[in-house]
């Protein structure tokens, strides 16, 4: 079974991916990951250069992961996103309201269990990037979903991710 899972940020993504690759007990890529790897937390907006060095990272890295027969991704990529979900059976939305996924941020800072190479204040101005991205990404995502409906399952909010998982 091949699985990507999509989503706004604080959507819960990580949380699902590695449920489910344990359940099933498949590989798992979270993509942010490999931005981390690739040094993209790292880049200034005007390295163009070392922008499209992140990029060729990701993209093929992702290439090579999805080569496997069983898998889960999860995370947005708009680039990669197209490559990963011609070779999913399923897409994964979790169309989660953006106060839950405020808060959910919010918890995961408190808890210090978000990437280890982001500090303190990063992460709490992520809060804006959250917000930033529920009007500028969540329109592309769901423009994407309507694109792949014939292999999209979207989940509204966690009562549906547990029945998800339960019938997996």
């Amino acid at each position: 079974m091949r699985i990507t899972i999509i989503g706004g940020a604080a959507s819960g993504k990580s949380t699902l991916a590695g449920k489910i690759s344990s359940k099933l007990k498949i590989p798992y890529l979270q993509i942010d990951r490999l931005w981390f790897e690739s040094g993209g937390n790292k880049l200034k907006d005007s390295d163009e250069p070392g922008k499209e060095r992140v990029r060729n990272f990701i993209r093929e890295k992702v290439v090579e992961f999805i080569k496997q027969d069983n898998w889960i991704s999860e995370g947005w990529y708009s680039r990669v996103q197209p490559l990963i979900s011609k070779e999913a059976d399923i897409i994964i939305f979790l169309d989660i309201s953006l106060h839950r996924r405020l808060w959910n941020h919010l918890k995961r800072i408190y808890k210090n269990s978000r990437h280890k190479e982001l500090s303190k204040k990063e992460d709490l101005f992520f809060i804006f990037e959250i917000i930033r991205r529920q009007f500028k990404v969540i329109p592309k995502i769901k423009k994407f979903i309507t694109e792949n409906k014939n292999k999209t399952k979207i989940l509204k909010n966690y009562i549906d991710v547990d029945k998800y998982l339960r019938e997996l």
